[in-house]
């Protein structure tokens, strides 16, 4: 890698708040898509989503997760930046998916306040 692009990669790392070494960033990116592709594949046909959809979500837990790794709970920031990563990148299909079904449901909640809404001055 050249210098520039080092220098690219730090600051876009520095930007999201990611403090850790660029080679343990880069190898925990890796690793983490790595393991976001075994997941598609130990997942069943008719409930996987695209490779491209997949990889994108894995990229984003893994991203996600390493600006946490300071301050995950559970003694997980003991664990190395890549094993936190690789398992970000593993169950980032549920995660994402356990998030849609929550902003679904969100939604839906929202979507019955202006009908439960009473103004103090308003009519029964």
């Amino acid at each position: 890698m050249g210098f520039e692009l080092k220098t690219l990669l730090v600051w876009a790392a520095l930007a999201l708040g990611i403090t850790a070494p660029l080679p343990d960033l880069v190898g925990g990116m890796v690793v983490g898509l790595a393991a976001t592709y075994a997941g598609f594949l130990v997942t069943p046909a008719e409930s996987r989503m695209t490779v491209w959809a997949t990889l994108f979500t894995g990229l984003m837990v893994c991203v996600v997760f390493a600006i946490a790794h300071p301050q995950l709970p559970f003694g997980l920031t003991d664990l190395r930046l890549q094993l936190v990563m690789a398992v970000a990148g593993f169950t980032s299909r549920w995660i994402a998916g356990a998030m849609a079904s929550f902003g679904k449901g969100a939604v839906a909640r929202a979507g019955k306040i202006p009908s439960e809404l009473r103004l103090p001055w308003g009519k029964d």
